[in-house]
């Protein structure tokens, strides 16, 4: 972890003095770092033009170096580092945004910062639906080498980030905490693999914990890595619009999962189509084609062969979860024959039991 001065400087601005990226990139177009770093007092009066009284935070800089050599040695010891603007490892990608992150803590592959990168974001309560068509998407886009980038919160993030994992794909998680802290705490494990495996990234300080307005503000940086992003199931108030907005004021391509019409769980990605109907994508496919990518690896055809019964059942649940009793209903069976079918499809795979007796594909 090379410091220049510039570096030391940033990182002295972000992790001690605490100002974020706007702050910091006010600052540096006017005063370069290091200038403000050597010697704060000289710029007090310019800087407070720039940032308003804030700029009183500016104290010491390289006077006092202990600080930025105790930040340093806490990204060793959790087996980070980070990049700041005009780094070789910087991508072009986040310089073209409005308030590109001054400074970038990492765990993992940087490298992966430069690669074609796909944003995949949803609810964090999806529903079954929600979740195959996550993972139906990732794993095929993931197969194409394409980098999966997502922000490592419950429900869609997640999914998508396990899913690209599990197809030996290449994955980023965009992080609204410190480098040092998982948020949520459920997800450590899967975070630590990513790390591993992809890349863990924030522009959050050490010790920065899980604060409300940081979420939306993370977001740029998923859209603003990624080619595109891609909505696979989000409600009226999910944070996942705010990326799509995100994208769209970009210039990036966005893509849609349509969602059944009386799904909550669906009701903000399809409010997207109503607006965007050219965003609607029915398969990996589609996405690959508006990318630029080859084909979408096919699925097997299953040689299974169903009755017209069960395949009744499974179009009952194409689109969303069914209820036992509702099943009932499709099928006109009685409630013993229907239980036994019902267990002979799920040991099959076809089939899900779900919580309070409903079903899912």
């Amino acid at each position: 972890m090379k410091l220049t001065e510039r570096r030391s400087a940033v990182l002295w601005l972000n992790a001690v003095v605490g100002f974020g990226s706007a702050k910091i990139n006010k600052l540096a177009s006017a005063i370069a770092p290091e200038e403000i770093y050597a010697d704060p007092a000289r710029f007090a009066v310019k800087a407070r033009e720039l940032i308003g009284e804030s700029a009183g935070k500016l104290r010491f800089g390289k006077s006092d170096p202990k600080p930025v050599e105790d930040i340093v040695r806490t990204l060793r010891s959790a087996g980070a580092g980070f990049i700041v603007r005009g780094d070789g490892e910087y991508p072009q990608s986040l310089e073209n945004i409005d308030n590109p992150p001054a400074i970038l803590y990492y765990k993992g592959d940087v490298a992966l910062l430069k690669s074609r990168c796909l944003g995949v974001v949803g609810t964090r309560e999806p529903s079954m639906y929600g979740r195959q068509c996550t993972e139906k998407f990732v794993s095929a886009l993931a197969k194409l080498k394409v980098t999966i980038v997502s922000g490592l919160a419950r429900g869609v993030d997640s999914v998508a980030h396990r899913a690209t994992l599990e197809s030996e794909g290449r994955t980023i998680a965009v992080t609204a905490t410190g480098i040092d802290l998982t948020f949520p705490a459920a997800n450590a494990v899967l975070s630590e693999e990513i790390a591993a495996k992809g890349l863990v990234v924030t522009e959050y300080a050490p010790g920065t914990p899980a604060l409300a307005y940081n979420f939306p503000e993370r977001n740029r940086i998923i859209s603003g890595l990624s080619e595109g992003v891609l909505v696979t199931e989000a409600g009226m108030k999910s944070g996942s619009l705010i990326t799509a907005d995100y994208a769209v004021k970009q210039g990036k391509e966005l893509f849609v999962i349509p969602s059944a019409i009386n799904s909550p769980r669906g009701a903000g990605g399809n409010k997207l189509l109503k607006s965007l109907q050219a965003a609607m994508v029915l398969s990996p496919d589609d996405v690959a084609d508006a990318l630029g990518l080859c084909a979408a690896p096919q699925e097997k055809a299953s040689a299974m062969q169903l009755d017209f019964t069960e395949e009744r059942i499974l179009d009952a649940l194409s689109f969303s979860e069914v209820s036992f009793d509702d099943l009932l209903s499709v099928t006109g069976l009685g409630v013993s024959d229907l239980n036994a079918l019902l267990v002979r499809m799920e040991l099959s795979g076809l089939i899900r039991k779900l919580d309070n007796n409903y079903y899912g594909v």
